[in-house]
């Protein structure tokens, strides 16, 4: 009997992105044999978004909830729905092109050490996106990410290069990926205390931990609108992505390394703010502006005990 897939999509208020990314899924007659459900997860939208679904997407199996829950809960509970030998997360500003899923399927089937796969992410222009990554580590807040791509190009790779065939990675961009049921089942989900961000990096890292293998397989290719769903709340995701950080690093070191990290994270902000300071002119780009808000945003979050509700959570999160 073939493998069989279900794919379950997480949303709130993305009601358009929603419906191209469900016809995409529809287009694709190479999935018709294997997809068993495709469950969407709605975190309290009220952009009229169970209208469209029911009435256009009627076979899809819809779960909305009263308030937004967050990525790791509502993937979660997506997956109780599920019945497929593989799982499929995707975002919704996602386009599945045809016959690119079940290569990974395919892929998958082939490597049975592979608990976890992801594809080459493109820009709609197929221009490649960077589609795994790096485990956070206290070596990354010291030395700029790019300085180690120069100094070791094959030990830290270019986030935009063009890869072939597949890639065993730390990580993997939590846009579109695939996990085992197995694999997911004896990881036990995910880790709901994420409430968004590093969600897939702690399953990548505790899956590796049990032998699954995190692979990147750019043979496959899925489209990412990267940055329509958090970029008109750019500060604030970046703050959640700080709380996020901090849980990530306390969990998997020790409260020495997680102290450490912290404070270098922290003195980076101040003397940032302080940079910027001194030199105002910098100011003048569009970009540099926010940086600096959101720098004077980090430094009052630390200050204030790095709050868990400070950055997505009390929001109209658009995931």
């Amino acid at each position: 009997m073939a493998s069989k897939l279900s794919i379950i999509i997480i949303t709130r208020n993305t009601r358009e992105l929603l419906r191209g990314l469900l016809d995409s899924i529809e287009k694709d007659i190479s999935l018709r044999p294997l997809l068993t459900e495709t469950i969407i997860v709605d975190n309290a939208s009220d952009d009229n978004t169970e209208e469209m679904v029911r009435l256009s997407f009627p076979h899809v199996i819809y779960i909305k909830n009263k308030k937004n829950m967050g990525f790791a809960k509502s993937a979660n509970m997506g997956f109780s729905k599920t019945t497929g030998d593989y799982i499929l997360f995707l975002n919704s500003d996602t386009i599945v092109l045809p016959g690119e899923i079940k290569k990974i399927i395919d892929f998958m089937e082939k490597e049975g050490s592979a608990g976890i796969c992801a594809p080459q992410l493109v820009y709609s222009d197929m221009r490649p996106q960077r589609s795994f990554a790096y485990v956070p580590r206290l070596l990354f807040e010291i030395v700029p990410r790019s300085f180690l791509e120069f100094l070791f190009p094959k030990k830290y790779e270019r986030k935009n290069r063009t890869f072939i065939g597949p890639k065993e990675v730390e990580s993997l961009i939590g846009a579109a990926f695939m996990v085992r049921r197995k694999t997911f089942e004896m990881l036990s989900g995910f880790d709901e205390r994420f409430f968004f961000f590093l969600e897939e990096t702690d399953l990548c890292v505790r899956a590796r931990k049990e032998n699954q293998g995190v692979v990147f397989y750019p043979d496959a290719k899925i489209i990412h609108l990267q940055g329509k769903t958090v970029s008109k709340m750019w500060i604030k995701g970046r703050i959640e992505y700080n709380i996020s950080l901090y849980k990530f690093i306390r969990k998997h070191h020790s409260l020495f390394y997680y102290s450490v990290f912290k404070s270098i994270r922290f003195t980076k902000a101040v003397f940032l703010i302080v940079f910027l300071t001194v030199f105002p002119v910098l100011l003048l780009g569009r970009h540099t502006k926010r940086s600096y808000r959101y720098y004077w945003r980090l430094f009052v979050w630390h200050i204030k005990g790095c709050q868990e509700d400070a950055g997505l959570n009390d929001l109209d999160l658009k995931a």
